[in-house]
């Protein structure tokens, strides 16, 4: 056993690649047996499991739920992956155009983005399951020929970020890696999106694209991704022009800000009404008030303007049952 590298914080060494395993065990703090175990024993360190996505509160419709497979890496490999997203990378500088799992950027300022060239028509596209679809090469060019490791340690770093040849769900990793990697390979569109005043973002496998020729990048889209291995959803294509609600990643476009949706809209003033004609019984009272406000928060977050009519109705509606109750 190795002697525990010094600690990472004592110098910065985050801007330069890695060449050598006693530079790796340096920025993670980890010694290289502790490395090479959990990469030689991947697939012991994985417990997949199915997850079924709930159905959201005050939804009018309950659909079956859509079940997703999670890789699920053990405590001990999270552990170690955390500190490779931390250290090596999150100092990476992403482009403009990346919001999923981007620090300081939100759905906010995502939708946002799509206010500066007008909202005229918008885009959206769907990677079809982006992280089984982004392999071990992937992933390996990423360390190899994006972030500059040398070819050993992209392939240390490789196995400990991938199960099963694939970026796993579930894994803190993941999500850093699918965004660079999509970086790597996006430049033409980006380009094409430049000379035509189009705005692209990306959230995670979303893709979203607004401007008056919006829909002339789909072609150039689909033959970037799929020059990579990749396929997009065509159920989850949308094409939204003139006066169709503009949602991007739950989030409205309005004439010249962000609005919350008028569907989320709709359901919270649904749920109060049921509060105002008695519908809501003395046990469910207080967890649905609750959820209530924390919904009304949401909306809050997203346009003030919009969140002010439901706290006032609200408080209206536990007034008036307030004093019902007295009587």
């Amino acid at each position: 056993m190795t002697n525990q590298p010094k600690n990472p914080a004592q110098e910065d060494r985050s801007g330069t690649p890695i060449t050598s395993l006693r530079d790796l065990e340096y920025r993670l703090g980890e010694d290289r047996e502790t490395l090479r175990l959990l990469a030689k024993n991947w697939r012991a360190e994985y417990s997949p499991f199915q997850q079924t996505k709930p159905a959201k509160p005050f939804q009018r419709e309950v659909k079956a739920g859509k079940v997703r497979n999670i890789d699920n890496p053990s405590k001990e490999l999270k552990r170690v992956q955390r500190k490779i997203l931390n250290r090596l990378l999150r100092p990476v500088k992403l482009p403009h155009f990346l919001f999923g799992a981007v620090s300081e950027r939100c759905v906010n300022t995502h939708a946002a983005q799509h206010l500066l060239h007008g909202s005229e028509c918008v885009v959206k596209m769907d990677v079809k399951s982006y992280y089984p679809n982004v392999t071990n090469r992937h992933v390996y060019f990423v360390w190899m020929q994006v972030l500059h490791c040398s070819p050993a340690i992209a392939r240390l770093l490789t196995q400990l970020t991938t199960y099963d040849w694939h970026l796993p769900q579930g894994a803190p990793t993941s999500p850093a890696l699918a965004n660079i990697f999509l970086a790597s390979i996006y430049s033409p569109v980006l380009e094409e999106c430049s000379e035509k005043q189009i705005t692209a973002t990306a959230w995670v496998d979303d893709l979203i694209f607004s401007g008056k020729e919006a829909r002339s990048v789909m072609e150039l889209a689909r033959q970037a991704l799929a020059a990579n291995g990749f396929k997009l959803s065509s159920k989850k294509r949308v094409i939204l022009n003139g006066s169709d609600s503009k949602v991007i990643t739950g989030v409205r476009l309005g004439k010249k800000i962000i609005r919350a949706p008028k569907e989320k809209l709709s359901d919270i003033r649904a749920a109060i009404h049921k509060l105002e004609i008695g519908k809501i019984t003395d046990c469910q009272r207080d967890k649905y008030i609750t959820s209530l406000n924390g919904r009304i928060n949401n909306i809050e977050r997203i346009c003030a303007q919009d969140a002010w009519p439901l706290k006032q109705r609200l408080m209206s509606a536990l007034s008036l049952s307030g004093r019902n109750s007295d009587n």
